[in-house]
């Protein structure tokens, strides 16, 4: 006996996707937002010291939900951003110094400014973060 097909049947099934490739491009999509969200507020900071206060205030006042709903959606999901400004710098934290070489090696270096933070899951670095760095008791920082 002949099977035939019969039109109401669906075609061969999709491959399901791979659960874990699936988790990797969420998380993956989810650190990218942070790292966005992080630069987008050190601009914002920028732009409303130019503003006048009201406006400052609202602008503030909309980011920090922003904030607070990105920050709430990596914690479900395992996932932290490290600030490390002001700490002395040592080679083996995760960040790339973006002005590393212009000091000596043997200088004592502060991380002045984290331009992107290290982004931790379940307290494994997944990303590392860029820095400025100076020099350590140096009053001048580097902010551009």
């Amino acid at each position: 006996m002949i099977h035939r097909k019969n039109r109401n049947e669906p075609e061969a099934k999709a491959a399901l996707p791979d659960p874990e490739r699936e988790n990797q491009k969420l998380r993956s999509a989810l650190v990218e937002i942070a790292a966005e969200k992080w630069r987008f507020e050190h601009a914002l900071k920028k732009a409303l010291q130019k503003m006048d206060v009201m406006d400052a205030e609202r602008f503030n006042g909309q980011f920090g939900y922003f904030s607070s709903r990105v920050a709430q959606a990596m914690a479900y999901a395992g996932m932290s951003c490290l600030d490390l400004s002001g700490q002395v710098y040592d080679v083996g934290m995760p960040v790339q110094g973006m002005n590393l070489d212009e000091f000596d090696e043997d200088e004592i270096l502060i991380i002045t400014r984290m331009v992107e933070p290290v982004i931790l899951w379940n307290g494994r670095v997944i990303r590392t973060g860029m820095v400025l760095l100076g020099r350590a008791g140096s009053s001048r920082e580097t902010e551009e």
